[in-house]
């Protein structure tokens, strides 16, 4: 175990259908939603049976730890996952997502928040995050949790006796980007991270609620952000071209043309794709 291997994450929202999706077709990470945007049991076991669909393409066997949260009690028939519950009461210790991992992401995506913030100021826009927006930012803050936290906080938890005493990983954003927001009414970003730390993320619906979800799967509720403009391919082609003019003007790593070299091989397959299918819908007319 090295920290290197992640899950995309699940977002929970309230709205079955946002304004914000229309229009898209692929997404960074998962998306599902209810009335409460709370972790269920029918969710949490349609995440379980998708992981553990794909442990079987990969032919792996894998062992999950889980607390003992009420969600978590009745899971599906699983063949490639075996379940392993924390005690009761041990979860703050125990659970290596409690001792940092989770805290770590969450500073990421704050800070994604701000620096949004303070672009919008600078254009003179009305900040508004959608929901995503929000998915780009977890899909970054994500990715930004490095191996080595991860395999930190395991060690932390006690899943190897050797623990190497290293930093902190957690960022030191304050003194640039926090402090430049026009007001903060003295909180700090620490406080800022943690805002939500008490807000209830899972729970059992009742029977009316259930129905009651079901009813309006088809809303829109608490979304009014606007879709986002369409880009068509020459667009795509000329943003590219800048960032890659913008890369040779700036002193920038190999990746980042690695990157801007994948980027351009999905456009011009989406390109290719577009030309075949005007081909075939021409030959179809012909006949």
């Amino acid at each position: 175990m090295d920290g290197s291997e992640k899950l995309t994450p699940l977002l929970i929202g309230k709205a079955a259908k946002p304004r914000c999706f229309n229009g898209i077709r692929s997404f960074p990470i998962t998306y599902r939603s209810n009335k409460k945007a709370w972790m269920t049991t029918e969710l949490f076991n349609e995440w379980l049976f998708s992981l553990n669909e794909d442990m079987k393409k990969q032919e792996r066997k894998i062992l999950l730890f889980l607390d003992n949260c009420t969600v978590h009690n009745n899971p599906p028939p699983l063949t490639n996952i075996e379940l392993q519950f924390f005690p009761p009461n041990t979860t703050s210790k125990l659970q290596p997502l409690d001792q940092g991992i989770i805290k770590n992401c969450k500073t990421f995506y704050r800070q994604e928040v701000v620096k949004n913030v303070l672009e919008c100021i600078e254009s003179e826009q009305t900040p508004n995050i959608s929901v995503l927006t929000a998915m780009i930012f977890i899909d970054k803050a994500w990715k930004k949790v490095a191996p080595s936290t991860i395999l930190k906080c395991f060690k932390k938890s006690g899943f190897t006796k050797k623990i190497q005493e290293t930093e902190n990983d957690q960022l030191n954003i304050e003194s640039i980007q926090w402090n430049s927001l026009p007001t903060q009414e003295n909180v700090s970003f620490t406080d800022y991270v943690n805002v939500d730390e008490d807000v209830a993320v899972w729970g059992v619906f009742s029977d009316a609620e259930i129905l009651e979800n079901t009813l309006s799967i088809d809303e829109d509720n608490e979304d009014d952000t606007s879709p986002l403009p369409l880009v068509t391919l020459k667009e795509a082609s000329l943003s590219l071209e800048k960032l890659r003019n913008f890369s040779l003007q700036s002193e920038v790593t190999v990746e980042v043309f690695d990157a801007l070299f994948t980027i351009e091989n999905t456009i011009e397959k989406i390109k290719l794709n577009s030309m075949k299918q005007k081909t075939i819908i021409t030959d179809f007319f012909k006949k």
